[in-house]
């Protein structure tokens, strides 16, 4: 069985493809259709991004749960952003709406991400094998604790590796296209495929547990 986790580097996608829980392959793509469009063997495809936007400034059950779930990396797992104040053209005026609405505002981080979330969830509505996961999330779950180490330092990325490992998830020296990326990232998809095998087998969970495909974040 054919899986892949996709996650966002520097404007692009890095995709790491798992055939039967072991690396098959890695690559680049410019946008996330390109990305799906090169998928069409998999039978799930994780991605860490939200989908499914919240309305009036309010916050996703699912993204509080996962905050709660990885403990101290909670930080790393941002509160999705209503549609509205996505739909503003700069950061200074999404926040600025936020504020006249009492809502809570958005980081410089989560903006930058505007074209990315938009893009994302159109393509999710119409193919079913997508699903949002969070690599923290994921690397929690598959380590049955929660993580000590951030992934930007090297025992954070030690930690994450091995981690992969133990699930029979061995990343090569020469991961080939997809090499390029920075190595966070290429560990972010790779578990995100990791999610992505268990959601194909029927063992996917999710936040919360009685969600549907869009707006929960699956492990």
């Amino acid at each position: 069985m054919q899986v892949a986790g996709a996650d966002v580097w520097k404007g692009r996608w890095v995709v790491v493809v798992l055939e039967d829980g072991r690396f098959d392959r890695s690559f680049v793509a410019p946008t996330i259709v390109e990305a799906v469009s090169e998928l069409t063997g998999a039978a799930a495809i994780g991605i860490d991004m939200p989908i499914g936007l919240p309305h009036d400034g309010a916050r996703r059950p699912a993204d509080v749960a996962a905050r709660e779930f990885v403990g101290p990396r909670r930080n790393s797992v941002f509160f999705t952003p209503s549609a509205e104040v996505l739909d503003r053209a700069t950061l200074t005026e999404a926040n600025g709406l936020a504020r006249s609405q009492g809502w809570s505002g958005i980081t410089a981080q989560a903006f930058a991400l505007k074209k990315q979330i938009l893009a994302v969830e159109p393509v999710a509505v119409a193919d079913e094998r997508i699903w949002e996961v969070h690599p923290e999330v994921s690397f929690a779950e598959a380590s049955g604790a929660t993580l000590e180490w951030p992934k930007s330092c090297w025992n954070g990325v030690a930690l994450r590796r091995g981690i992969l490992e133990a699930q029979g998830v061995v990343l090569p020296d020469d991961l080939g296209p997809g090499g390029v990326a920075a190595v966070a990232d290429v560990l972010d998809a790779a578990i995100a495929a990791w999610s992505a095998a268990r959601i194909a087998g029927g063992r996917g969970r999710s936040f919360r547990e009685d969600a549907q495909r869009i707006g929960a974040i699956w492990r």
